[in-house]
């Protein structure tokens, strides 16, 4: 028996067939190369704005990140003719903050409390009409999820006053 190592013809369709797909997974790999390039997949910043109770709040946010990318939130609270060295309450939704490594709220809060749904931050007045808070942080390397998160802040009743939502997005 004669045994041939030549591969078997093939019909001119088959040919044609294996020739398209070849380009097309070229032209999805060029096209992804590039995507890179032009930072698609990076970290990208967004805001989130929203005024009640006499309160403006914007929220700075990663919009989209990846996993072990530093990232910057920060929280802005203004309010016309100050705060009137009332305390700034605050309250996180709790699980959003377990996307990051958190390093540290600066400025520091003054009391701090959680309840499983929310963290809680009293934090001192500023002595102008805008308040900051940031937090140091970087996406955990193991998170391949992005969660909704929240931001509020407080009345004196410690019901919410103003409250912000937002999304970050995690490319893996």
């Amino acid at each position: 028996m004669i045994t041939s190592t030549l591969p078997e013809r093939r019909s001119l369709a088959q040919v044609r067939r294996a020739r398209n797909a070849r380009r097309v997974a070229l032209s999805l790999l060029v096209l992804f190369v590039l995507c890179g390039a032009a930072g698609v997949f990076g970290t990208r910043t967004a805001e989130r704005s929203a005024s009640g109770g006499g309160f403006d709040v914007t929220v700075t946010y990663p919009a989209v990140t990846r996993p072990g990318h530093a990232v910057k939130y920060e929280v802005q609270v203004r309010r016309a003719g100050g705060f009137g060295g009332e305390p700034i309450r605050m309250r996180f939704a709790a699980d959003y903050f377990d996307l990051f490594d958190e390093n540290g709220f600066t400025p520091d809060p003054e009391a701090a409390s959680a309840d499983g749904d929310y963290d809680y931050f009293e934090f001192l007045p500023p002595l102008g009409e805008v308040f900051r808070v940031s937090v140091d942080t970087r996406v955990e390397p193991a998170v391949q999820r992005g969660r909704r998160g929240e931001v509020s802040v407080l009345d004196g009743s410690a019901r919410p006053a103003v409250t912000v939502t937002y999304r970050t997005r995690v490319w893996p």
